[in-house]
C-alpha cells in the first residue's frame, strides 16, 4: 500500500511559493530511493501539482467580472475548476494508500527570522476533525467505477506510538497554490502546511514585475489582489498547524529551514 506525505505550499501572489515547490521537488528528486531523514523512511516517489494549472478558461460563465474594472476576478475559488485538480490528487494517490500524518513544530524550535509560530498542536489534535477528507473519499468511490475498495489510513504520530522500527517507502505529494488552504479537500490533505507572505509594498513591487495572462488592468492589484488575499488569509490565519514563512528570506535559507522542519516532523 503507498504512503504518502502530503506537503501544501500556500501564500500571497509572487511570495515564492512557486519557487519553494519546486525547490522542494528538485530536492527530493535527488535523494529518490535513498534514505531520508530518518534511517527508517526510503523516498519512493516524488510528485508537484499546481493549483494554477487550473484556472478555468477565460471564457467560462463560471468567472466573476469586476464591473469596475471589466475584469475577471482571479483571486478567488470560482476562476479554478477545483474539482479537476481534486479528481487528479485522488488519481496520483491511487485507490489504496496511507497518509503520513505529522505533529507540528514546537513553537521552541521555530526560528523567528523565518517563521511565526503560536502553539504547537497537541497529540490529541485531528487534522481531519470535520470529515470532509472521509466524505469526499467515499464520493469520489461512489463516483468511480473500479472494482478496488478504497482504503484509506491515518498516520498519526502519538505518544504512546512511534514509527522508529517500520521500514517506510515514503512518497511525497508537493501541492502547490495560492487557495489551497482555503478548500476543505487540500486543507485536509496537507500534513505538512507552509504559508509564504510579503508585506504590501514588497507584494506589489513584485507583481508589477510580471506578466500575466489575460494582464493586470489598472487597480487590479489594490482593489481585487490584496483585499482577497487578506480575506482568504484570515480564514486559516490561526490555525497552528501551518508555518507561516517570510517571503523575504532568500530561498536557499527558507529551503533550508522548510527541511529542517520537515525533518522534525518526520
Amino acid at each position: 500500500m503507498e504512503t504518502w506525505l502530503v506537503i501544501g505550499v500556500s501564500g500571497v501572489t509572487n511570495g515564492g511559493k512557486t519557487t519553494l515547490a519546486k525547490s522542494l521537488q528538485s530536492y527530493f528528486s535527488g535523494h529518490l530511493n535513498k534514505i531520508i531523514f530518518k534511517e527508517n523512511i526510503t523516498l519512493n516517489r516524488i510528485t508537484l501539482l499546481c493549483q494554477d494549472d487550473y484556472f478555468l478558461p477565460v471564457d467560462s460563465p463560471k468567472h466573476t467580472l469586476i464591473e469596475k474594472l471589466n475584469h475577471i476576478n482571479w483571486e478567488i475559488m470560482s476562476s479554478i475548476d477545483m474539482d479537476r485538480m481534486c479528481h487528479d490528487i485522488m488519481m496520483i494517490l491511487g485507490h489504496k494508500f496511507i497518509l503520513y500524518n505529522c505533529q507540528q513544530l514546537s513553537k521552541s524550535e521555530t526560528d523567528s527570522n523565518i517563521a511565526e509560530q503560536t502553539d504547537p498542536v497537541n497529540d490529541e489534535d485531528n487534522i481531519f476533525a470535520d470529515h470532509f477528507l472521509s466524505n469526499y473519499l467515499n464520493k469520489y468511490d461512489e463516483n468511480t467505477a473500479s472494482v478496488n475498495q478504497r482504503s484509506t489510513t491515518l498516520i498519526k504520530k502519538s505518544k504512546n506510538e512511534t514509527f522508529q522500527n517500520m521500514n517506510i517507502k515514503l512518497n511525497v505529494l508537493i501541492i502547490e497554490g495560492f487557495l489551497i488552504f482555503n478548500h476543505p479537500f487540500t486543507l485536509d490533505l496537507c500534513s505538512i502546511k507552509l504559508h509564504l507572505h510579503l508585506p504590501y509594498e514588497k507584494c506589489y513591487a513584485r507583481r508589477v514585475q510580471r506578466v500575466y495572462d489575460p494582464p493586470d488592468v489598472i487597480g487590479y492589484f489594490e482593489m481585487c489582489v490584496w483585499p482577497f488575499y487578506e480575506k482568504h488569509s484570515k480564514e486559516f490565519k490561526d490555525r497552528t498547524d501551518i508555518f507561516m514563512l517570510n517571503g523575504e528570506v532568500p530561498k536557499e535559507s527558507l529551503l533550508n529551514y522548510v527541511l529542517n522542519c520537515i525533518k522534525n516532523l518526520l
